[in-house]
């Protein structure tokens, strides 16, 4: 009976641990089964790669140093078309694809400037203009809309735009153009700098920005001397000095110049029942640059006469070509009792403008030209001629005289020699 006993318990503790065993064994499997698939043994696991890159490039780009901005220093280009320009500004709606072509140009100067002044290599020079393009579509349209919105909204201009066309219409385009400048060059350049590895938004010592940069050195001199030009325009058609632009062909030969400088004291009293009361001290100097030479478009040409071996050159008269006189105004001491006016100033510059011309004729610049012009043509003419033959001359002729200042002058001393 006890051995009945033993043989039940040994059968029921061997029915117990079986289960158990089964479970480990199971559970062994399991476990080799994930320490394969997630260990990087045998085949990887997508989202085990993805982990791993993420970890790699995060590492990279902390150990990665960005390179600072350097600025250096660099002129900004102010050649631009300013008559063209000007002439679009007036009229956008006329002048669109013009307008456009005009922001595109103005912007590319500018963003130009501001990666000189950042010491760009060549490469990133060239992703300027080529990020921009990828903008200018709606910047242009933007620049456009803002521009006729200002000009047509502005209750105040209409009154000024009729008089002051050209200097309103840059004063607009500079408004509009100072608003979308800086957003321009942060757009641009922070692409551009993440491209070429450096630290776009960490100022230099000096504070410099590419924002101020673009504002300070190019957008507004630029604007600022068309602004100048156009206030030129403006007041002169205003005048009424500027109602045709006329275009003539010349053909000028200048062979003399002639610079002096003269001064005019005057000194305006005022009286009162016969007394001086109140008197004026002006003193007016001003420089002179004077040319003569000759207008060949009125008499010039070449005659050969053979039988006298000779070779005919017809000039004219040898005339003042320009005559440019810069004054100024030295002193202007105005008693309390006298008003100077315009007339007052346009006589001392005449009378100033008279005695350089005078002057000149006195000195003989009339001859003295003829035997400059005789040179330059001998130079010019002699190893031609002397071809033909050794024998031939060449003899110089003037026709009549065209100057009438001139005349007036010589008018004007045979009166004073018969008074005499």
């Amino acid at each position: 009976m006890s051995e009945n006993i033993k043989s039940g318990a040994g059968g029921a503790l061997v029915k117990g641990i079986g289960p158990i065993i089964l479970f480990m064994v199971v559970l062994g499997i399991a476990g080799m089964i994930i320490y394969k698939t997630f260990s990087g043994v045998g085949s990887e696991h997508p989202s085990s790669r993805l982990l791993h890159n993420s970890a790699q490039s995060a590492r990279s780009f902390k150990d990665k140093k960005k390179k600072s901005l350097t600025f250096v220093p660099a002129d900004f280009d102010l050649n631009m078309d300013e008559d063209q320009i000007i002439t679009i500004l007036k009229n956008p709606e006329k002048h669109s694809r013009e307008f456009g072509k005009l922001v595109y140009n103005i912007n590319i100067k500018v963003l130009n400037h501001v990666a000189n002044r950042m010491d760009l290599p060549k490469d990133l020079k060239k992703e300027v203009e080529t990020e921009y393009k990828h903008h200018h579509e709606y910047m242009k349209k933007m620049y456009l809309r803002d521009f006729e919105s200002l000009k047509d909204t502005t209750s105040n201009l209409y009154r000024i735009w009729y008089k002051n066309q050209a200097s309103s219409s840059v004063k607009l385009f500079n408004e509009v153009a100072s608003k979308y400048t800086c957003y321009l060059v942060d757009l641009i350049f922070s692409t551009v700098a993440q491209k070429g590895g450096y630290d776009f938004l960490k100022k230099n010592k000096n504070m410099e920005t590419p924002c101020g940069i673009a504002l300070e050195e190019a957008m507004y001199p630029m604007l600022d001397r068309l602004e100048k030009r156009a206030q030129i325009d403006d007041f002169s058609e205003s005048k009424g000095l500027l109602e045709e632009k006329v275009e003539t062909t010349i053909a000028e030969l200048a062979v003399m110049e002639v610079r002096d400088k003269k001064a005019l004291e005057k000194r305006l009293t005022s009286k009162f029942l016969g007394f001086d009361v109140s008197s004026t001290d002006v003193e007016v100097s001003a420089i002179s640059v004077l040319k003569v030479g000759y207008k060949l478009d009125r008499q010039f040409s070449v005659a050969l006469k053979p039988r006298k071996k000779e070779v005919i050159v017809t000039l004219p008269q040898p005339e003042i070509l320009s005559h440019e006189v810069y004054p100024r105004v030295d002193k202007l001491d105005i008693g309390w009792m006298k008003n100077l006016n315009k007339e007052d100033f346009n006589d001392y510059f005449n009378s100033l403008r008279e005695a350089f011309r005078e002057d000149a004729y006195n000195s003989h610049i009339f001859e003295k030209s003829k035997k400059q012009v005789e040179n330059l043509l001998n130079m010019m003419l002699e190893p031609v001629v002397k071809g033909m033959g050794s024998d031939y001359k060449i003899i110089y002729r003037y026709h009549k005289i065209y100057d009438d200042d001139l005349q007036k002058m010589k008018k004007k001393r045979k009166k004073t020699k018969k008074m005499s």
